[in-house]
């Protein structure tokens, strides 16, 4: 953050000040610990401060916002004991912030006034008996607020405040470090402070630093098989000793944004399905929180979570989703291929009116559009008409556009292919359609695709006939010859190394549509040359709702709505940012169904025996399918057991001799269905970690509340490592 060096106060006519109002949402203030102070209102408008909204913010040590970014609301700004002359940090227009007055009849409506032993300007908090929280946050017409815990509006300009990336952020050759001691003030014990940088962190080749806001690519392939290569989750007791292998042509463009970039060892989605997992990778949220769904349920009875419940309308579609945030930022978007997230009237559909749907969702650029599955049965259509079926050609040739247009702005593209889906036969798609067929009716040429079609699209698609080894592999060895197409054409574009191409299985399939690890853990890879080593991994968990908030974070944009996600950005590259990612709760959700996991330990809940696909899939596979399933997931070791061959962690139902783990589970997931239904985004914790991890450090949680549950998300923050840089103006 740059901030003026000697501020002064706004003036416009005689002595009257010209006051600035002080945002809404987003940041005030730099405590003089480095983590932004944010004004006192949370999400619809509530009171942060005095407790409304997420519970964790009106601590004076702050909490942990949707992109896991450390803020404060309280006025302490990160002390717990300050005065009147406690330096808390810098307003954004520049003037300093001090601790507290007895007496605040002093200060004016910005909570300033001028010192009386040297004429200065500086600002005072309020504490919260000094401010009126029955008054309304806005002053009228007026710029200041009546919430004036930190500021009240600004006095000066802020016209020479920038918030800058940190990690592209250049010094000005004419700035110089002020070795003053009142910028470098030792924060109160227990306070948030990031971690310090090593010289070995400061001495690494910056080869790999992100020089520019990256271009954003999401491929999420539907139904996309989990080789053994990539590290699944042991088989199921059904076919304990099956295998799953590349083909053996090979997938050596997956394989090298896999090689080349980041595995993820223990990704997730949110929900087994396609749609509902789209939803989550989009949102950054739960799909239990989808506007289509709300009023559906409560901690008694969980809402139903499938995809004709599970759309992106309302809000979730004109505001609250990714595409909206990187288009409100000067990225350019589109969304290319399956789409299966909006309300389509089959009486009046039409491609174009479909395509204009989802543009309303954030997007500038829809085409190669399927709105929905390809026809599978004949009680309804998909809007397919048998004309057309999956046609991997036509999808590649339009984000092969997107790619090469030659704007100036970064984009950011959701392409979603149909393959290897089988609501249509693959090879059926390949030897009985044309390049030409497509959902938009019928091209006037086959589409010219550098490395793909370059000697005409029938003799492309034979060559997939000839490297597969039955159907199974054909829709894999397509989806790979279209990632070896688009980075072909980012290379060509000279937009490769500036490119976060992340390639993700929207749900396992074995079970499809269930809550076992099978089902829910997936494949995901993210290649980044500018930004992420080579052959790099993360063993930790994470889920599709952190593509999202993480995307956004490495694109420099603070999302303006709440997710339930968290940036994994700092702590794949830095152990200093892994508080509290070992035994992270992750949720799964499907039907009335639900199951959360904490570290090693997952429990299940089925609840209704009669409407259960999870139970039927657990009776098919040979898995524990009672009422309350709780399994070991690391088999008594403390890692997960993902290759254990003819050994599933979820046979065993562990429910009678860990009682009181159940318990606190159970309250675990009352708390979370709670707080979906009360959109509330603070975090539930289980009251002890449960898998051993000794990394954890922070507040003492049960110092502080008696509840089993860790209610305060003080184990789960990232640390923002901030620099105020002043500067004459």
């Amino acid at each position: 953050v740059e901030l003026p060096l000697h501020p002064t106060v706004a003036v416009s006519t005689g002595t009257q000040a010209q006051r600035t109002e002080i945002p809404i949402r987003g940041m005030i203030a730099m405590a003089t610990n480095g983590v932004p102070a944010y004004g006192p209102q949370e999400a619809d408008y509530l009171n942060a401060v005095e407790g409304m909204g997420v519970p964790g913010a009106r601590f004076w040590y702050g909490h942990s916002g949707p992109n896991s970014a450390w803020h404060f609301h309280n006025p302490k700004m990160g002390r717990e004991l300050e005065s009147r002359d406690t330096l808390l940090g810098y307003a954004m227009d520049g003037f300093p912030i001090y601790g507290h007055l007895e007496d605040d009849s002093e200060l004016d409506e910005c909570n300033g006034m001028y010192d009386e032993d040297d004429g200065t300007y500086r600002y005072h908090v309020r504490t919260l008996d000094q401010v009126d929280d029955s008054l309304e946050y806005c002053n009228g017409d007026a710029p200041e607020t009546n919430w004036n815990y930190i500021l009240g509006c600004y006095s000066g300009s802020v016209e020479d405040t920038r918030i800058l990336d940190s990690e592209t952020y250049s010094l000005d050759g004419d700035c110089v470090i002020d070795d003053g001691a009142s910028a470098t003030t030792t924060a109160t014990q227990g306070t948030p402070i990031a971690p310090s940088t090593t010289s070995t962190e400061q001495s690494n080749d910056n080869s790999t630093a992100p020089k520019k806001r990256p271009n954003i690519i999401i491929m999420q392939p539907d139904d996309m098989p989990f080789y053994d290569a990539w590290g699944p989750p042991p088989n199921n007791p059904s076919a304990a000793n099956k295998k799953s292998q590349i083909p053996k042509a090979g997938l050596p463009h997956i394989e090298s944004l896999r090689k080349n970039g980041l595995q993820m060892m223990q990704a997730y989605t949110s929900s087994a399905m396609c749609g509902t997992s789209r939803f989550s990778t989009l949102t950054s949220r739960y799909p239990s929180r989808a506007k289509s769904n709300r009023g559906d349920g409560d901690a008694e009875a969980p809402s139903i979570v499938t995809i004709p419940t599970t759309k992106i309308v309302d809000d979730d579609c004109a505001r609250d989703n990714i595409a909206v945030q990187f288009r409100d930022n000067g990225y350019r978007t589109a969304m290319i291929g399956k789409w299966h997230l909006s309300y389509i009237d089959d009486s009046t559909y039409t491609y174009d009116d479909a395509a204009n749907t989802i543009k309303q969702c954030g997007f500038d650029t829809v085409e190669g559009l399927y709105i929905e599955n390809l026809k599978s049965n004949d009680n309804f259509d998909n809007y397919h008409d048998g004309s057309f079926s999956h046609n991997m050609e036509w999808i590649t040739h339009e984000a092969i556009k997107v790619i090469e247009d030659d704007s100036t702005e970064p984009f950011f593209m959701y392409f979603n292919p149909t393959v290897p889906h089988l609501s249509n036969s693959i090879s059926s798609a390949l030897s009985d359609f044309s390049c030409r067929d497509t959902a938009a009716g019928t091209l006037d040429e086959d589409p010219v695709i550098p490395g793909m079609t370059d000697d005409g699209c029938a003799s492309y698609r034979q060559t997939i006939f000839d490297r597969a080894e039955g159907d199974k592999d054909l829709g894999a060895i397509w989806i790979d010859d279209s990632v070896g197409a688009m980075l072909t054409s980012l290379e060509g574009a000279g937009k490769l190394d500036d490119t976060i191409f992340l390639f993700q299985a929207d749900h396992g399939i074995n079970p499809k549509g269930a809550l076992y690890e099978g089902a829910v853990r997936i494949p995901q890879f993210i290649h980044y040359p500018s930004g992420i080593s080579a052959g790099a991994q993360f063993d930790l968990p994470v889920s599709v709702i952190d593509v999202g908030v993480t995307m956004l974070n490495f694109s420099g944009i603070t999302p303006s709505y709440e997710m339930d996600g968290r940036s994994w950005k700092e702590a794949v590259s830095n152990e200093n940012f892994r508080t509290g990612w070992v035994d992270r709760c992750l949720y799964y959700e499907v039907e009335r169904d639900r199951a959360v996991r904490c570290g090693c330990y997952k429990y299940l809940d089925i609840f209704d025996a009669e409407d259960s696909t999870t139970l039927i899939r657990g009776v098919r596979m040979g898995l524990s399918h009672d009422e309350r399933n709780l399994f070991d997931l690391c088999g008594g070791s403390v890692d997960l057991a993902t290759n254990i061959e003819g050994k599933n962690m979820e046979v065993e139902n562990l429910i009678d001799q860990e009682t009181s783990m159940v318990s606190n589970f159970e309250t675990l997931l009352e708390c979370h269905l709670e707080r979906i239904e009360d959109a509330d985004f603070s975090q539930c914790q289980l009251s002890t970690p449960v898998s051993g991890d000794t990394a954890i450090s922070g507040t003492d949680i049960g110092s502080i509340s008696a509840s089993p549950l860790q209610k305060l998300n003080v184990f789960s923050c990232a640390y923002v490592m901030a620099m105020l840089c002043l500067f004459p103006v």
